[in-house]
């Protein structure tokens, strides 16, 4: 039985994280992805780090090679009318297309979805950007997950009361909004499946961020206040809830024991959790610095491992707050086969993630190493175009296969 996506093409014209990110959800599952790039204008995540043994380069960042596994790419300059045909022709091969560009920048090159669609009515097309594509502010506002999250309402809430705010690790809806873009494309190919006809979806960032906010939102718009920064993690409402320092530099093991039997459980393992004070929920509440702080001076004499194996042993939610050397060496991971490694030409090995899931009667293909730059040009205009060696040749002279 082939894969869930076989069959599928899809053409990528994004770049950065988000759109190349969920072109790899579709690649992990079988689909036929071509990145659209050009060594005069790179994927600006080949430009970040980490790279394989700390040395720079397009070619050596992991992070494009996560990315960007399981596809071929293709060197073309979209900004020459040579290329943008070239664009218009594979999107007759493609089922879709993925771009996240700037709002109005596909349109001034006419590779806008109506340019597409006129090729192709049975495409269909997924942009990306931080507020969509319609709207006072949406046309010519650029920008990363770093700014969707300001957008959605997220740095605002993260960090401490007394300081400025901290905001989410990284460009943090770049992470967030490939989960809703993919899903939508499956939705759209069921619908095309049924109907024969294509789509065009819009995602803006900031409203998928926004989605991870609602109660602050609701807080707002229902009672009139606006949440502020905290510092600590866990609901006000609900306790003991949150981070808790454990032995060791900078360890710490993260404690949801605010359900009834989770309670129990808990007070079953830390003799200081028989105070009185903490027989109810509103007396725990109402106590909550003195209850935390009796868990933290637990806490603090174990390892965060030990505390770990220990509360999640009497049932108590509880887990280490991971750090990245954790995450490689996850047994729980690696017997998941969540971590490939890959082999690349340039830099040799190194290991990215597999697929976030597995499908038990459908078979995933292997997990392979991102492209270099233009690495499947003549493959893909020769095997999906057509074209014969001396059409290539006449471009790859002209400049534009770079």
């Amino acid at each position: 039985m082939s894969a869930p996506l076989a069959g599928v093409n899809v053409l990528d014209l994004s770049w950065v994280m988000v759109g190349p990110a969920s072109g790899r959800y579709l690649a992990d599952t079988g689909a036929d992805v071509i990145k659209v790039e050009s060594s005069k204008r790179i994927d600006p995540v080949r430009t970040l780090g980490p790279f394989k043994d700390g040395k720079a380069g397009p070619e050596r960042s992991v992070s494009y090679h996560n990315l960007n596994a399981g596809k071929r790419c293709i060197a073309i300059d979209i900004r020459r009318p040579e290329g943008r045909e070239i664009i218009l022709r594979l999107a007759q091969w493609a089922d879709v297309v993925l771009e996240s560009f700037t709002p109005g920048v596909l349109e001034t090159l006419h590779l806008g979805y109506p340019d597409l669609r006129r090729r192709n009515e049975r495409i269909i097309m997924a942009s990306t950007s931080l507020l969509g594509q319609t709207g006072p502010y949406a046309q010519g506002t650029s920008g990363v997950g770093t700014m969707g999250a300001a957008m959605s309402g997220a740095t605002y809430q993260i960090g401490w009361p007394d300081r400025e705010p901290a905001g989410p690790f990284g460009p943090w809806t770049d992470a967030v909004t490939p989960r809703f873009i993919v899903a939508s494309i499956l939705a759209a190919l069921h619908r095309r499946s049924r109907t024969g006809t294509g789509s065009y979806i819009d995602v803006a960032q900031a409203e998928a961020g926004i989605q991870f906010m609602l109660p602050a939102y609701y807080e707002c718009a229902a009672n009139g206040a606006i949440p502020e920064r905290r510092g600590v993690a866990g609901s006000p409402l609900q306790v003991p809830q949150g981070l808790f320092r454990c032995s060791g530099e900078d360890r710490w093991i993260a404690i949801d024991a605010s359900a009834p039997n989770h309670w129990e459980a808990l007070r079953a393992v830390i003799a200081e959790m028989c105070d009185a004070r903490f027989d109810t929920i509103v007396g725990r509440m109402r106590n909550r610095a003195e209850l935390e702080a009796a868990i933290s001076k637990w806490t603090r004499a174990q390892e965060a491992a030990a505390v770990e194996h220990r509360l999640q042993a009497a049932g108590v939610p509880a887990h280490v707050v991971s750090r990245s050397g954790d995450f490689a060496r996850d047994v729980d991971l690696r017997e998941a086969g969540h971590l490939h490694k890959i082999i690349d030409p340039v830099f040799g090995e190194a290991e990215i993630e597999g697929p976030r899931f597995s499908l038990e009667r459908t078979p995933l293909p292997p997990t392979r190493r991102g492209p270099r730059i233009g690495e499947h040009t003549k493959e893909v205009l020769a095997t999906v175009l057509g074209m014969s060696e001396s059409e290539i040749a006449q471009l790859s002279e002209a400049g534009l296969l770079a």
